[in-house]
Formats: structure tokens, C-alpha cells, sequence
């Protein structure tokens, strides 16, 4: 019975996926609107239907890209969100969606209001969809690239580009973090840090003071800095922890109260910083649906906090069942398996007094009303009922 509720269940979803993607086909926005927030709750609840994935993957991507490359608004955002959930449960066609989406993303970048969503979705492609280094070192190259054309300095920008640019900057810390410092390219990322620099003595944007310290003390982690440099400068460690002491010191003096989100963040940041000058990495341990999960690095933490933001309400069900999320943390839960006695013998003990003897025997076991028959009879009933339930038969195989 309990099998036969779960495909129709299937079925049931099946149907429902089928007759969304007919809808995204669909000439009115708001019915293809209404098929994008549908799919974007099942792949957060990680609810998305295994057949429907395997037939139809390619299908929703395309029309995904078309809703991104000539819809406006909301749909551009939630064909983005769409992409980036497809991602993370594609499991091995995650690369097949990296190669078809990368370059109509890096086209519609610069498009309005959908530019932190569409930042976003390429994130999450090169994270679980780009096969090597280089892959992933291409899509952060395309989001430094945007980084720069938004805003030289913050002098320059609107108010516009410096809601885009934390998002920006957060996506590009985000996939350093799966990076080993030593495969990165020496030719790509020369003045980062004096980028930041600039960053951070030029903004009193909250946001963006936070995602600079990130990805400064990030850059301290991957102990690469040469990398970061300029080539006629020399800025080691200690410069690099000076600055972001004293950022985050002269942020707390100022009336930033309002959100105590940031306050916490750069104080963890402070104390990030007091680790690696005593050669220690922070650590975290998470609670994930009553099993415990441990981040032992500055760039598991990112990683973490970035997908936690992405998922939402569904990242502890994607942890519990998701493998490829899984995989990036080194988490298995553990499995509480129930046993159930498939066979039993009944077995009756009694204490006589007087002597055994035959008669006594007869009405203890033989009799058919005796406690022994009677308990027999429970357990072969028991037994036949296991039985009929196929649990004796898979127990022998």
C-alpha cells in the first residue's frame, strides 16, 4: 500500500512538472511566471521529479534562457533562480548547463534590475558545473569584468551599481573559495587587493564593506597573494590585517546599530583575522536536522553561507538529501536503520512443584488450549503476516 502512495505521488508530480513546462511556452508572462515560481518551490523543497530531470533537462534550460534573454522583471529573475537550483540537483549534467547557459548569461549581464540574479546563476553553474580550474577561473574572470564596468570606485558609481556590486563581489568570493590558491593564474588578478583598498577607504555602504572584508580575508587564507598584487608592489599579510582591523574598528564606532547582522559578521571577521596571526584556522559547528556538521576552513564557512543564502527554507532539506551538496561538505548523516524480528520460536517455561509427569506434560504442551499452543499460534500468526509483506523473502536475498 505504502508503495502504491508513493507512485502516485510520482505520477501526481510528474503531471504537474509536464503541464508547467507546457506553460513556459505559454505567450502570456504571467502564465510563464506562474510555471517558474512552481518549479523554483520543488527544487528548493528538493521535490524535482528524476524522470521529468532526465527527459526534459536541456527543455526548461532553453526555455529558462529564452524567458531571461527577452522577458523582463520578475521573470528574468525567477528564469535565473530556476537555472541555479537546476544546478545544484543536476548531479552530473551539471556541466551540460554550465556550457549551454554561460555564454547567453554573460551577454544579458549588464540588463537592469536582474544583473545580482543572473550573477548569481552563472555562480552557481561554474561552482557545481565547471569541470576543472580554468572553467571555474573564466566565470569569476566574467564577474571581474562586471565588477569593473559597474564601478571603477565607488566615486563613480550610481545608486544603482553599488546595490549590484556587493552581490557582485560576494559571487566572486564565493567561487575563490573552491579554488586551490596555487592553480590560480598569475595574469588575471593582478591589483585585486589595491582594488579593495580603495573599496574600503571609499565606502560607508554597509553591504559592500562587509563583501570586501570577506574576500580580503579570503585572499589571506589562500596564502597566494603575489596573485592579488600589483606587479610593483609588495603587500604582504600584516597590511592586508592592518587595514581590515582598522575598517572594521572605525565601522563600530560609527551608528551601524540598525543592523546587527553586519556588526556580527565583521566581528567574526575580526576574530578570523586573530586566528591566522596565531596560525589557527576558525572553525564552525552546525546543527543540520539533528546531525552534526563541522567547517573547518575560512572557505567552507563562504561556501556555506552562500548556499544557506541561496536555499532558504530548503537548504537543511537539500543537506539531508541533496549527495552533490553533500559531496562540497564532506556530510553524511547518519542513517537510523529500525530491525525488526522477521522469526520467532515461542518458548514457555513453568515451575511445577510436584512431579512431572505425563498427564501434567499433556495439559501444559499437548493440550490445544495450552499457553504454549496458544502462543504459537500468535507467533505463526505474526509470522504469516511478515511474510505477506515480502519482509522474510528480501531477507534471504
Amino acid at each position: 500500500m505504502e508503495a502504491h502512495n508513493t507512485d502516485s505521488t510520482k505520477k501526481i508530480l510528474l503531471g504537474y512538472f509536464d503541464a508547467n513546462l507546457e506553460k513556459l511556452f505559454d505567450k502570456r508572462a504571467s502564465e510563464r511566471v506562474r510555471a517558474l515560481t512552481f518549479n523554483i518551490q520543488a527544487f528548493t523543497t528538493n521535490q524535482q521529479h528524476p524522470k521529468f530531470m532526465e527527459d526534459n533537462l536541456i527543455t526548461l534550460l532553453d526555455r529558462c534562457l529564452i524567458s531571461i534573454t527577452k522577458g523582463s522583471g520578475d521573470e528574468i529573475s525567477l528564469a535565473a533562480n530556476t537555472i541555479g537550483l537546476m544546478a545544484v540537483t543536476a548531479d552530473d549534467r551539471a556541466h551540460e548547463l554550465y556550457v549551454e547557459s554561460l555564454p547567453v548569461l554573460s551577454r544579458v549581464l549588464n540588463r537592469g534590475s536582474s544583473c545580482s540574479k543572473i550573477i548569481e546563476c552563472m555562480t552557481l553553474l561554474a561552482f557545481f558545473g565547471a569541470k576543472d580550474c580554468e572553467e571555474t577561473e573564466n566565470s569569476m574572470q566574467r564577474i571581474w569584468e562586471f565588477i569593473h564596468k559597474i564601478s571603477v570606485s565607488t566615486g563613480n558609481a550610481n545608486k544603482h551599481s553599488l546595490s549590484i556590486l556587493p552581490a557582485a563581489i560576494s559571487a566572486w568570493t564565493f567561487l575563490l573559495a573552491s579554488m586551490d590558491g596555487r592553480r590560480l593564474s598569475y595574469k588575471y588578478w593582478r591589483g585585486v587587493i589595491s582594488y579593495f583598498f580603495r573599496l574600503l577607504e571609499e565606502t560607508d555602504e554597509e553591504a559592500l564593506g562587509l563583501a570586501v572584508c570577506e574576500a580580503l580575508t579570503l585572499i589571506l587564507e589562500t596564502d597566494s597573494l603575489e596573485k592579488f598584487s600589483d606587479r610593483c608592489s609588495n603587500i604582504n599579510k600584516d597590511e592586508i590585517k592592518e587595514k581590515l582591523k582598522n575598517f572594521i574598528l572605525k565601522f563600530r564606532e560609527q551608528d551601524h546599530d540598525q543592523n546587527q547582522d553586519y556588526n556580527e559578521e565583521l566581528d567574526f571577521i575580526y576574530d578570523v583575522i586573530n586566528l591566522f596571526e596565531d596560525d589557527d584556522c576558525p572553525q564552525a559547528s552546525i546543527n543540520i536536522s539533528g546531525h552534526l556538521l563541522t567547517l573547518s576552513t575560512y572557505s567552507q564557512i563562504i561556501q556555506f553561507n552562500y548556499l544557506k543564502r541561496f536555499l532558504g527554507s530548503g537548504f537543511e532539506v537539500h543537506m539531508m538529501g541533496n549527495k552533490l551538496l553533500q559531496n562540497v561538505f564532506d556530510f553524511t548523516p547518519k542513517i537510523h536503520v529500525h530491525y525488526e524480528t522477521l522469526w520467532e520460536e515461542p518458548t514457555v517455561t513453568y515451575f511445577v512443584p510436584e512431579a512431572r509427569t505425563k498427564k501434567t506434560r499433556q495439559r501444559l504442551f499437548m493440550s490445544p488450549n495450552s499457553a504454549y499452543n496458544k502462543a504459537r499460534t500468535q507467533l505463526l500468526n505474526k509470522n504469516r503476516d511478515l511474510t505477506k509483506r515480502g519482509s522474510i523473502s528480501e531477507a534471504g536475498e
